[in-house]
């Protein structure tokens, strides 16, 4: 094996390892928020409500939603939908084992009283924004639910931030429905969710920049990830092409 393919192995396992890494903190954080049981994570609330009516775990119900969500891309996109991007769905399958794991690892956290449980709940969201950030500078694949919002954007030439803002709100309405249908009343939507939708934004960014000023630290011979702009827009054509290109531009508000 020559020096220059050993290399691009060595940087592959690299970025699969912060990829995966950031899955498990991604979804500790949504485990940390959801036990605070003041609201989960926007997009979890839709997982969360289906695995209370139905019994299924909220990892399993998660692997459903990233399976209807890859449906919809390529309902979105049609043949502009790159066939790489199935490559989703195993990572989505990880990403809900990781969640059923996280929250078993925290069976036990019970928040004795409201101030706890909304710094529980935050302190649930910075760990979900660092491991929303080490996926998104792995530079490998974004998760279903960016690929979603990052198709409806290219296809309707809008911005990721407002498709990102308009699919949060409507999953809180999907799962907000499901709930006064089920059992007539709501199900993990409370001010922790509101809480959850402008803080994991904000701490992604400061972790992006301190990430930044770690990487312009180094020095020039290592290879880093490129800086990642939190703040960037994404242009309509980007998702045909390549979706994880895309996300890498934007916020990753995922939660």
């Amino acid at each position: 094996m020559s020096s220059s393919t050993r290399t691009r192995f060595q940087h592959l396992f690299a970025r699969s390892a912060l990829l995966t890494a950031g899955m498990f903190l991604a979804s500790l954080g949504i485990a940390f928020t959801t036990v605070a049981d003041i609201g989960t994570t926007p997009i979890s609330t839709v997982p969360y409500t289906a695995s209370a009516i139905s019994g299924l775990t909220f990892g399993t119900c998660t692997i459903l939603l990233n399976f209807f969500l890859v449906a919809g891309q390529i309902l979105v996109l049609g043949r502009r939908w790159p066939v790489t991007n199935l490559i989703q769905l195993p990572v989505g399958c990880v990403f809900g084992f990781f969640i059923d794991l996280s929250m078993h690892l925290l069976s036990g956290v019970h928040p004795a009283n409201w101030p706890l449980a909304l710094l529980l709940s935050v302190f649930g969201n910075l760990v979900l924004a660092l491991g929303v950030v080490m996926q998104i500078r792995s530079k490998t694949i974004v998760q279903p639910g960016e690929g979603f919002v990052i198709a409806v954007a290219a296809r309707f030439k809008s911005s990721f931030g407002a498709m990102k803002i308009a699919n949060d709100l409507t999953l809180a309405a999907v799962a907000a429905a499901l709930g006064l249908c089920a059992v007539g009343h709501v199900i993990g939507i409370r001010e922790g969710t509101l809480v959850s939708a402008v803080m994991i934004g904000l701490f992604a960014k400061w972790i992006d920049q301190l990430a930044n000023r770690f990487v312009s630290s180094r020095s020039a011979e290592v290879e880093e990830p490129r800086e990642v702009d939190l703040c960037a827009r994404a242009t309509p054509k980007e998702p045909a092409a390549d979706a994880s290109q895309s996300a890498r531009q934007e916020s990753g508000l995922e939660a």
